[in-house]
């Protein structure tokens, strides 16, 4: 049994990660600026802020083979550029140094698809090009320079390195902007979305990431890794299916693109919207990768089409939403709807 270490353990990823590892008999080691119970019994938690040296902490790395990087800022946080950059480049680096002294065999990258920046009019993202457009999507392709400075073609310092860029994450206790979608779904109110609704979407299951992180590091497969379902629509089909699949009178009301999108801007701007640039960059236009290359190298397949993670999301919420409460991770959290709360009263 080997041991893996996990950082952003008690995130909405990083948790899951640590679930399959310990549900597979793995020795887990975790860390994360906060703590959460469920995780603390499952794995060796250590309290850590990975934005500080990790020089006092090389205990924590002792015979770690695998380290499954996935603490990050994310966008919904809003943060300033600083704040991103600290937690997404300088932590990586601080992470990566340790790595490599401790001599840890593999490096499981968690990167974003957010570094490809926004797709062209009526065309599909170039994941030939990085060309992240915001200040996550900066952090997140610098990060991934700070990785390919310890494995590249003329030195390794792991056995093997993965990063893995997944599409919009979907499955059961994931919240942030979706609990807001799951909130209106279950009022059987119109979903607003930016233009026609046209445009194909691909979303990726947890479950799917955490197989791709997980499989990297035990078979030591290198290589970048675009994960998504291989089961999607547009996105305006998508989602008038899941309403109808749940029951929900909802359905989708396009909004003109440049209308929707100027007006997300400057509610942005004033702080009304609890939606980033990123969602106004890159919803109403294609965004899915090709899986090939992935299966190719992995034995992963996916399990879920953007339907049926949709109906998980959305099955579990509905269950869950009167115990519902605030989490240190967004992505488990319930947000502020903000202006949002006042346009749904009138839908």
């Amino acid at each position: 049994m080997a041991k893996h270490l996990v950082t952003g353990a008690c995130g909405f990823l990083g948790s899951e990660i640590v679930k399959k590892l310990s549900s597979q008999g793995e020795e887990v080691v975790s860390l994360d600026i906060f703590e959460d119970n469920e995780i603390s019994k499952i794995s060796n938690f250590h309290l850590i802020d990975i934005t500080k040296s990790l020089d006092d902490h090389s205990h924590v790395f002792k015979d770690v083979k695998y380290v499954h990087h996935n603490a990050a800022l994310i966008p919904i946080s809003k943060s300033s550029y600083k704040q991103f950059y600290d937690v997404n480049v300088l932590g990586t680096k601080n992470i990566l140094d340790r790595s490599i002294k401790s001599n840890v065999e593999h490096f499981s990258h968690m990167s974003s698809s957010a570094i490809f920046g926004a797709p062209e009019k009526n065309q599909n993202v170039n994941t030939n090009i990085l060309n992240p457009k915001e200040e996550y999507g900066i952090s997140k392709f610098l990060a991934e320079q700070e990785v390919l400075k310890f494995f590249n073609e003329e030195k390794k310092y792991f056995k093997s390195c993965s990063i893995i860029r997944p599409r919009t994450i979907v499955g059961k206790n994931r919240l942030g902007i979706f609990g807001i979608l799951f909130d209106w779904v279950m009022s059987d109110k119109k979903i607003p979305i930016i233009g026609n609704g046209k445009n194909k979407f691909q979303f990726a299951h947890f479950d799917d990431l955490t197989e791709v992180s997980i499989e990297t590091a035990i078979k030591n497969i290198s290589g970048y890794f675009n994960i998504g379902t291989d089961r999607y629509s547009t996105l305006k089909e998508d989602l008038n299916t899941f309403f109808s699949y749940v029951n929900s009178e909802s359905k989708v009301l396009p909004i003109n693109k440049d209308l929707c999108v100027g007006s997300l801007y400057l509610l942005g701007k004033l702080r009304l919207s609890p939606l980033t640039a990123y969602h106004s960059l890159v919803y109403h236009k294609n965004f899915y990768y090709d899986l090939d290359e992935a299966f190719k190298k992995l034995s992963w397949r996916p399990k879920y089409s953007n339907v049926e993670m949709l109906c998980e999301g959305f099955n579990w919420y509905k269950s869950n939403y009167k115990l519902l409460k605030q989490n240190n991770s967004i992505h488990k959290s319930v947000i502020k709807q903000k202006i949002f709360r006042i346009i749904k009263f009138f839908l």
